[in-house]
């Protein structure tokens, strides 16, 4: 995939960038390139092979960050053991692996949900990382006490808390 690409998700940190290749932009559904820090200069690696799959893993990814402290969110290390009893409790997310964006040639984000919860668990090569947000604080504790870990308490938010998600799909 060239650097030609038509930007389409851009952090303010500058640290990567989602596009759709120059020369696929009239494709009804293209597919969409990650440049990374993470990656050699110049380089762009496939993302997810339609731009609608990349608007639904922006959607879970902004909202994971948004949520993530406080009282509706939390983390602990992703063990093996941490690891299956997601899997055993909650249910997969339907969308392809795709990789972090610092990690881009690593193991890829994988997504589960459950009523009133969605869990990620984010790849690193040293320490992969179980987070957990809910609609209410109650739905992040019913997670902490059916997967184990080291869950620490809920951190302080470093901004206003959010109201509470009314009517979400998860």
């Amino acid at each position: 995939m060239s650097r030609a690409a038509a930007s389409g998700r851009s952090p303010r940190q500058g640290c990567a960038d989602w596009g759709i290749p120059l020369d696929r932009v009239d494709d009804d559904d293209p597919p969409v390139g990650l440049f990374s820090d993470y990656l050699p200069q110049g380089v762009w690696q496939p993302f997810l092979g339609r731009v609608s799959l990349a608007c639904v893993e922006m959607v879970l990814s902004e909202t994971l960050m948004a949520r993530r402290y406080g009282p509706y969110g939390r983390e602990c290390l992703a063990t093996a053991e941490a690891v299956a009893a997601v899997e055993a409790a909650c249910a997969a997310v339907a969308l392809p692996p795709c990789p972090a964006w610092y990690d881009p040639q690593g193991e890829p984000t994988r997504w589960f949900s459950a009523p009133g919860k969605l869990l990620c668990l984010e790849p690193s090569p040293t320490e992969p990382t179980l987070v957990v947000i809910g609609q209410s604080p109650g739905d992040v504790l019913e997670i902490v006490a059916t997967v184990p870990g080291e869950w620490p308490a809920d951190e302080p938010v470093p901004y206003e808390e959010p109201a509470p998600f009314e009517d979400v799909p998860f």
